[in-house]
């Protein structure tokens, strides 16, 4: 039972660790922008654009050649006039951007992992180490049944009784230590998700505990529920972070 314990809890942190960054990698990634954003622009058109040759941008060069070949050193005249040059392209510039109906491009916010989140999730998993552990003894006690009986009996068991209160703790957990809320965030939060949530976990966890109750060996139930949980708490993370 030690052995056994160790084992689950150290799975568990392996698990919702990997869960909870793939959660936040896919939150994270939007198809709509780029990884890294360059704002290209033509060099014949833009005027901020200091190099390359023809349009406004040869203008531009040309003219401030042409004031400093003059004269090898800038004095108070050449000063004047290079501030005058200024205004007049200043001018030249709001006109074109008026012209063009220039709006410029707002920035991309950067998006950052959040190691605290990860943390605190595969916390959760180093918890529910424990409760699996207990819970998955518990379920024994349907050992002595036919085989079919005793696997129908231990689905309905952790369905009906393990998975809504798990599912509540989960979303009370999440709000109030991931993201740190209030109990009034958890109720709004309960009244959204909750009821669809657990409609979702019967439908993808009914098959998969039948399956791991009546094909895989006692001692690699728990893990082999902690892999499929894998997507499972991938989805819960994101479900809870998107609310």
């Amino acid at each position: 039972m030690k052995s056994s314990l160790v084992t689950i809890i150290i799975t568990n942190l392996v698990l919702y660790g990997i869960s909870e960054s793939l959660a936040q990698s896919i939150l994270s990634y939007r198809s709509d922008q780029p990884l890294i954003s360059f704002n290209l622009r033509d060099s014949t058109t833009d005027p901020w654009m200091l190099g390359g040759g023809g349009g406004a941008n040869g203008n531009l060069n040309q003219m401030i050649a042409r004031d400093f070949d003059d004269s090898a050193s800038i004095d108070e005249e050449g000063l004047d006039r290079f501030i005058d040059y200024l205004g007049r392209e200043n001018e030249e510039i709001r006109d074109l951007e008026e012209e063009q109906d220039f709006t410029p491009t707002p920035p991309i916010p950067l998006t950052y992992f959040q190691f605290d989140r990860l943390a605190g999730f595969m916390c959760w998993g180093f918890i529910m180490g424990f409760v699996q552990c207990l819970w998955y003894k518990f379920l024994q006690i349907y050992s002595k049944d036919p085989k079919f009986i005793e696997v129908l009996r231990k689905v309905l068991t952790d369905q009906l009784c393990f998975s809504p209160v798990s599912l509540f703790c989960f979303f009370t957990y999440g709000t109030i230590v991931l993201e740190n809320g209030t109990w009034e965030d958890t109720k709004l939060k309960l009244s959204r998700i909750y009821l669809k949530t657990l409609i979702i976990n019967y439908s993808v966890w009914f098959p998969v505990q039948f399956f791991n109750f009546l094909i895989v060996p006692r001692n690699f139930q728990v893990p082999f529920s902690s892999s499929i949980s894998v997507l499972w708490n991938c989805f819960l993370s994101m479900r809870n972070s998107s609310s």
